[in-house]
């Protein structure tokens, strides 16, 4: 599978979202930009505490590498947490009741409203999901319910009062280069010209999305700091270590600490919710 990587303090991973010809060849690792070959970074990527893998949300190659990816990271440490863009915060007791093995698949699309919240066809993410279930991997839900963001598309973040604000912190200021290529891709937008207020409260909307993910993994880092979260998000909330990764670096407050996110805790094993694969990931050496 065609992949490109980054290294970073937390390692990402990012999926090749080019044509491809710009791509490497199937099964080789990447350099971003250069396409220089490089070696194989799992191990590697395995002694960090986050890990982030890219995706472009539609791509059954991207999924299907991603699974690659966590399986080999979940034989070097059963301990991991999963993290998902795809999820709001408020979804986070389904996703520990499907880990649980409670609920089955239909019920699980349905209770999290799969098809209005994210919209992308499930069948690309589910086998991510049979592989969180199987191995009792819990699951952490990263995002804000789409009602926060909006708001601050129309609004900006300093007209949203706190209690809409969902727990998310005021997000670390982007960089230049963050501003242009966000105002850039508007600009190329249908052609869309936007004031530079209607600008800042877009800027505004992704900074929201990138620091709610990036203090729901931070949260779930302090509460259980010997277990290392390994998220799945869209490239662009990570790419030239932009978005998520920025607000990581950044220092961060809660409003209320509470309810930040949901931390989640390990899975509870019993001979009546686990269950097997037939060929289950081979521990690290």
């Amino acid at each position: 599978m065609r992949k490109t990587l980054c290294l970073l303090p937390s390692l990402l991973l990012a999926a090749c979202a080019v044509s491809p010809p710009a791509c490497a060849p199937s099964g080789q690792w990447v350099a971003p930009q250069s396409l220089r070959r490089i070696a194989d970074p799992v191990p590697q990527a395995a002694s960090r505490p986050v890990v982030l893998l890219g995706e472009q949300h539609d791509s059954a190659a991207d999924h299907r590498w991603q699974l690659a990816t966590i399986e080999r990271l979940y034989a070097a440490d059963p301990a991991l947490v999963l993290g998902f863009e795809m999820f709001p915060r408020s979804s986070q007791p389904v996703l520990d009741r499907w880990v649980h093995g409670d609920l089955s698949e239909a019920d699980f699309l349905t209770r999290t409203d799969w098809k209005h919240v994210w919209g992308f066809d499930a069948a690309l993410y589910l086998p991510i999901f049979r592989f969180a279930r199987d191995y009792q991997v819990p699951m952490l839900a990263l995002n804000v319910s789409g009602r926060v963001v909006h708001l601050v598309s129309r609004r900006g973040w300093a007209g949203v009062a706190i209690a809409d604000r969902e727990g998310v912190g005021t997000p670390a200021p982007p960089s230049a280069a963050y501003r242009a290529g966000l105002s850039e891709a508007m600009s190329g937008h249908g052609g869309m010209t936007m004031t530079p207020e209607r600008l800042q409260h877009f800027i505004d909307a992704q900074l929201v999305w990138d620091r709610a993910m990036a203090e729901a993994i931070a949260a779930q880092r302090i509460h259980e700091p010997r277990r290392p979260v390994v998220a799945l998000m869209g490239q662009g909330h990570l790419q030239d270590r932009e978005g998520v990764p920025h607000q990581l670096d950044a220092p961060w407050e809660c409003p209320a600490p509470s309810c930040c996110c949901r931390c989640v805790r390990p899975a509870h094993r019993s001979a009546g919710t686990m269950r097997t694969r037939s060929t289950p990931p081979t521990r690290a050496a």
